[in-house]
């Protein structure tokens, strides 16, 4: 709302629209034929105009016009509303940032999920290396307490030649 006092009414401002002195000659003799009635025609639009400007100007006044007392209780309402959008626009903003910031959590715990599966697999997969690790030497063990027991076969049945 605007508030505007009485003084600075567009109505109390006064236009002067009158034809200078010297412009066009200072008399009516010094204008070409026709030249006075248009310019008779050109004040006379001027003067309409300035007419339906200050009527305008107080139909204007009249719709936002405002005395101290109304203004003052008025005031506080307005900067009410303001700081009640401004704050609305902030959980816009907040609301929105949070949803942004829930669906990167989620992305987070999908990928969480991801490695602590791969871990897993992971886990299992050396499990199972062990296992056939620990197979492979009991193998070897055995195959060379085998070889180690034909050799000293062998050296037993050569010394026996």
């Amino acid at each position: 709302m605007v508030h505007m006092s009485h003084s600075a009414r567009p109505a109390d401002r006064d236009v002067n629209l009158a034809r200078p002195s010297g412009y066009y000659g200072s008399s009516s003799e010094s204008l070409a034929p026709g030249e006075a009635s248009r310019w008779g025609e050109a004040v006379g639009n001027i003067e309409d105009a300035r007419v339906a400007l200050d009527t305008l100007a107080r139909a204007i006044e009249d719709a936002v016009y405002l005395d101290e007392d109304a203004y003052n209780q008025v005031a506080p309402v307005m900067q009410y509303q303001r700081a009640s959008q401004v704050q609305q626009q902030r959980v816009t903003e907040l609301t929105l940032e949070l949803q942004e910031t829930n669906h990167k959590l989620d992305e987070c715990r999908a990928q969480k999920d991801a490695a602590d599966q791969r871990i897993t697999e992971m886990a299992q997969e050396l499990e199972n290396s062990t296992v056939v690790f620990k197979m492979h030497y009991s193998e070897l063990l055995s195959k060379e307490d085998e070889i180690a027991r034909l050799k000293a076969i062998i050296e037993g049945l050569s010394t026996n030649k």
